[in-house]
């Protein structure tokens, strides 16, 4: 029964998740009223969209993925981000269930950071107000998880994550890396420490050479095409948080942080 509520739990936040990703970035919305104000509607005709159109998934299947009143075509991106959030929400809750602070901490991170990867991958943006959101609440996590004070890992995990990729930033100009990147990268390197986001970075540069890889074989982009890098460290800390896979294990842990903190 819990793993049933979690899940409609995750899709009824997928779909609140669709708000952000939608109205985030529209500069006129995020600055003259409430991102989550007001009615949603239709795109095209601009007619209220009521509740009942609105139950996530199932309304979108009802409506055969069309606008009741004016039959435009209801973007696939609703029903995938809530099912994905579903899912992430209950593989979050076999994972760390056993801890309820630490599992509201995760799912957090799961919801936050599914927004931002479908924002950059639609936009090529990564909100200031999201990373603000996430370093606050992972400070305040921090904070009384380690019973008052931060870990200088924390710190160390910002200044490695977030400085590489301020490098990057600075070598290329912000042709290839955007400010928005490095902010996120300080986040989540803060959020998760030095150890963890020295495996964070090899995974997110390993799933970035992948995707590169297949967009240029495909022909969909180009070597001065720009990548949504924030959508690959997303994915990336979605996958080191729910398969607790660590790359120091694999390799000399030790080595690495001697070098780094000498």
């Amino acid at each position: 029964m819990m793993i049933f509520l979690i899940f409609i739990f995750g899709l009824a936040i997928g779909s609140f998740l669709n708000v952000l990703i939608v109205r985030l970035p529209q500069p006129e919305i995020s600055k003259y009223r409430n991102i989550v104000g007001g009615h949603s509607r239709c795109p095209k005709c601009r007619k209220r969209i009521f509740w009942f159109e609105n139950i996530p998934v199932l309304s979108f299947f009802i409506l055969k993925g069309r606008c009741r009143n004016c039959g435009s075509k209801i973007s696939w991106q609703y029903p995938l981000v809530e099912l994905l959030t579903g899912f992430l929400f209950l593989v979050s809750f076999l994972m760390y269930g056993n801890s309820l602070v630490y599992l509201i901490y995760v799912l957090f991170l799961v919801g936050l950071l599914t927004a931002i990867a479908f924002i950059d991958l639609n936009n090529l943006l990564i909100p200031d107000s999201l990373i603000l959101v996430g370093f606050i609440v992972s400070f305040v996590f921090i904070f009384f998880a380690s019973h008052f004070s931060p870990t200088i890992s924390n710190f160390y995990g910002l200044l490695f994550f977030g400085g590489i990729l301020l490098f990057l930033f600075l070598m290329t100009k912000g042709r290839g890396i955007g400010l928005g990147d490095v902010k996120m990268a300080g986040w989540l390197g803060f959020a998760f420490g030095l150890e963890n986001s020295i495996s964070l970075f090899y995974l997110t540069f390993f799933i970035g050479f992948i995707v590169a890889i297949i967009l240029l074989v495909s022909k969909k982009a180009g070597l001065k095409s720009k990548v949504p890098l924030g959508s690959i460290m997303a994915l990336a800390s979605v996958l080191f948080l729910l398969s607790g896979f660590n790359l120091l294990d694999f390799i000399n842990s030790e080595l690495i942080l001697r070098l780094w903190l000498d």
